[in-house]
Parts: C-alpha cells; sequence; structure tokens
C-alpha cells in the first residue's frame, strides 16, 4: 500500500506594508527624514528631522521608515520651529511611545514603553540658544518670560532606548502580521504646547523596532564540522551539543491487524536557541520489536516535527488599566500556529553506534523563516515557539491517540552565535536585516495548528 505523502508546510509570505510613514514624509538631500507639521495653510512651522547616516532605514519599496536597533548607536535629530510671528509655545517633549493594540481606537492598546527623549518648557531656559536666525533676532519679542517665539529654532536630541520596559521585561520587536489580533507598535510622539487659547500640536513618526538577540556558542565539535563544511555529529558522537529528551512511545495499529509500539528518542542541538534565518538540527531515534513497523514509520515522510508559535496578548487592552499595569477588563488571547516543519533524511552514520535491525536514526532540519519574530514576553505582548514531536502519519498505521507525543521550547533569536555558520547561512549573514525590515512591516500568513494545543505539554 502506498504511503500518503504529507504537505510540508511554507514559510510566511510578504504581503505589501501596511504600516506606512506619514504621507509628508521626505528624504532631504542631506541625509534626514523630514516629517513636518502644517498649519491651516499648508505651510510646514514645526518638524522633526532625522538623520540617516547614524541608524538603519529600510531599503526602497519598504517605505522608508525609521529603524531603532537593540544597543546600536542613538538616533540623532532636530525638532524645528519656523514661526513667522510670535508664538505662545508653552512647552515641546518628545517620547518614544511602544504599544500592543488590539483594537482600532485607543481602548483597545496597552503602552508598554514611553520613552521621555527631549523636553523643554517656558522658563526653563533662554530659547534664544536654539535659534538659527540670529542676524534677526533684534526684530522679534522672543524671550523665555512670555513664553513668545519668533523666527527659527532646532532643538538637537538623541534617542537611546532602555533594554527593558518598566517591569524589567525585555522590549519586544515590532510585530504587524495581518492575520493576527494584535500588533506591537513603536512611534516617536511630538507634542507642542501652544497655550490655553490654541489646541496642542501632535505629530506621531511611525518607526521599527528591531530587537539584536544572540544564542550562546555551538559545541566544539559543531563549530569544527561547519568550519570544515561536514556533517555535523551526532547525539552518539557529540553529547554535548544536543540536548537529548526522555524517550516517549508512539502506539497504535499496523495494517489493521495488530498493536505496535514504537520508541521515540528526540535529540535537538543544543543550545535551544536557534537564529531566525537557519535551521534547528534534530535528530530521532527510533526504536520497535517490530521490524516491520520501523520499515513502514520509520521514515522521513512518515515522521512529524513541527515548530508551532504561540502569539500571546491582553484582549481588550488598556481598558481599566490598574497603577501597577495590570488590567482589570483584560483578558489572556492566545494565538497558535505552525510556521515549519522538519526535513528529514535517514541518520547514515548511524552503525557508528548502532548496529541493531530494531532501530533506526533520522536525522533533519527545521528551517526558520527570516521572517520569525524573535521570542519575547512583556506584560501586554509575548511570542513563545515549542518543538512538538507528532505520532507518525501514514495510511498503515492508526494512532492509539492524536495526541502530541512530545513538545519542548525553544528560542529564537535575530543574530548568529559566535563561531562559524553553516554552510548554508553563509550567504544570508549580512542581509538578516535588510530581509526582515521588508517582512517586519506587514508579514504574511501562518498556518492554524490543526492538532493539539503543544504549549500544554511545552517542556
Amino acid at each position: 500500500m502506498q504511503e500518503q505523502v504529507l504537505p510540508r508546510y511554507s514559510t510566511i509570505s510578504i504581503a505589501p506594508p501596511r504600516y506606512i510613514a506619514p504621507s509628508s514624509l521626505s528624504s532631504t538631500a542631506q541625509g534626514h527624514y523630514s516629517f513636518p507639521l502644517l498649519n491651516s495653510k499648508g505651510k510646514t512651522w514645526a518638524s522633526v528631522n532625522l538623520r540617516k547616516d547614524i541608524h538603519r532605514r529600510a531599503p526602497s519599496g519598504a517605505n522608508d521608515v525609521p529603524i531603532i536597533e537593540e544597543g546600536a548607536n542613538p538616533m540623532t535629530g532636530t525638532v524645528n520651529l519656523e514661526l513667522q510671528s510670535p508664538e505662545t509655545i508653552q512647552g515641546i517633549t518628545l517620547v518614544v511611545r511602544g504599544r500592543a493594540v488590539t483594537g482600532a481606537n485607543e481602548g483597545g492598546s496597552q503602552t508598554f514603553l514611553d520613552h521621555s527623549v527631549f523636553s523643554w518648557s517656558k522658563g526653563q531656559d533662554d530659547p534664544h540658544i536654539y535659534r538659527t536666525d540670529l542676524d534677526n533676532i533684534g526684530n522679534s519679542s522672543t524671550g523665555s518670560k512670555t513664553g513668545k517665539l519668533s523666527g527659527r529654532y532646532r532643538f538637537p536630541f538623541s534617542i537611546s532606548l532602555p533594554m527593558a520596559d518598566a517591569a524589567g521585561s525585555t522590549l519586544p520587536e515590532t510585530f504587524l502580521e495581518r492575520t493576527s489580533g494584535v500588533r506591537v507598535q513603536y512611534e516617536l510622539v511630538l507634542k507642542i504646547g501652544r497655550g490655553r487659547l490654541k489646541a496642542d500640536s501632535k505629530l506621531r513618526i511611525p518607526i521599527l523596532y528591531r530587537r539584536k538577540t544572540t544564542p550562546s556558542a555551538a559545541s566544539e565539535l559543531r563549530q569544527l564540522a561547519y568550519r570544515e563544511n561536514t556533517p555535523a555529529p551526532g547525539p552518539g558522537l557529540d553529547p554535548y551539543g544536543w540536548s537529548t529528551f526522555d524517550a516517549v512511545d508512539c502506539i497504535g495499529r499496523l495494517l489493521n491487524s495488530r498493536t505496535v509500539i514504537l520508541r521515540c528518542t528526540l535529540s535537538l542541538a543544543s543550545p535551544l536557541s536557534y537564529t531566525r534565518g537557519s535551521f534547528i538540527p534534530c535528530h530521532l531515534r527510533i526504536e520497535s520489536v517490530d521490524e516491520q513497523a520501523l520499515d513502514f514509520l520509520a521514515s522521513p515522510r512518515t515522521t512529524i516535527l513541527n515548530l508551532s508559535r504561540r502569539v500571546k496578548y491582553l484582549f481588550d487592552a488598556g481598558q481599566g488599566m490598574q497603577h501597577n499595569g495590570k488590567s482589570k477588563a483584560s483578558r489572556p488571547k492566545y494565538e497558535i500556529s505552525d510556521v515549519s516543519q522538519a526535513s528529514w533524511t535517514q541518520d547514515q552514520d548511524q552503525d557508528v553506534n548502532e548496529n541493531n535491525s530494531r532501530v533506526r536514526c533520522l536525522t533533519g532540519e527545521i528551517p526558520l523563516s527570516k521572517e520569525l519574530p524573535p521570542s519575547s514576553d512583556v506584560l501586554s505582548f509575548g511570542v513563545e515557539y515549542a518543538v512538538a514531536l507528532l505520532p507518525f502519519e501514514s495510511v498503515t498505521f492508526l494512532p492509539e491517540r492524536a495526541a502530541l507525543l512530545q513538545t519542548h521550547k525553544v528560542e529564537i533569536v535575530t543574530e548568529y552565535a559566535p563561531g562559524p555558520v553553516p554552510a548554508s547561512c553563509r550567504a544570508s549573514v549580512d542581509h538578516i536585516g535588510a530581509s526582515w525590515v521588508a517582512s517586519a512591516v506587514d508579514s504574511g500568513n501562518t498556518i492554524a495548528a490543526s492538532h493539539n494545543n503543544p504549549f500544554q505539554l511545552v517542556t
């Protein structure tokens, strides 16, 4: 009887971006982004300029949205005023805000970052020190006492984001998937207080935040294999390079005639932290006293090992927030999907430690899309990953239970570990950031998990 060929999961697709910078964004010849505030006559009276040569920017076609990288050089720029007549300016503030958004209105979001960048207020210091048209200063009535400003001013600033939010959790990366019920957005917010008779002016500038996380180094034998472009040794030869988990039994009916038991021992490359754009090395040892069961089931086509992702967030976040940051009305919600599946081959080196007809060994890789958001966890948002081993799938086999056999939590990071990288990943080492930029703006579909929740059994 011919075995059923299992479908393979596709990676997340890239779709046209939907998180767009203001339509008035311009890229000046001097190497700046310019975000203007317009008056009723359509003329610029205030603006925020950001230097391009300091921080990362999206490649052409990705809406040229400014990017802040974790641990990178500060983003620098200026707040500019161009006042044709005396104006009452009570204060200027500039903050970076990070929010988990679950609805179209303000009530459907929770702010986890509100980081002050710049602040000036009337009476704080003499505004003349920020003036750029000093030749005309005698023709105006500006002064720190009256708060009346006229002419051109330039207030410099520098942005260095904290490594964590107020609760000590690492800041999450920008997350904007069109199929998800949550978005993680960052923005630079300019607020100009204009006195009692005029409404305050606000300018919101979308920015992308990219995390930079690195796993620990691989074992010495694995590094040697990567350096020499040879297959990495399995758990038998390199026990320190693998995390081998407790054996689990897969029980079911073979050919609808008898019950068989296959004992499975799964190993994943150590440490359990893997770079997006690379792969998860995996190894599976399968034992059974029924050699025919091994012949039918211990096959690359019937062995299913998935990478599952859980996105968690607070639904109706922002409703009834308490001082401790917890919500009275919000409730946790989870989105679980399969994002990749292992590709297997027969272990050609099995005879090194196994010379037994009742044992089969498979070696494989779970490919990781460059678009995967890294693992993260803040109060209002989190991304978790787990590797899930499923029962064998074949038309010749009916498992006793459809439940998952085993699950193990893994971490997805953004950078490669110190030392050599696999040959298949070398071409992408310098392009991970650019690929992430194109996809972070709006990632495509994932595949809903068709099996039990892998995070209920996660270890």
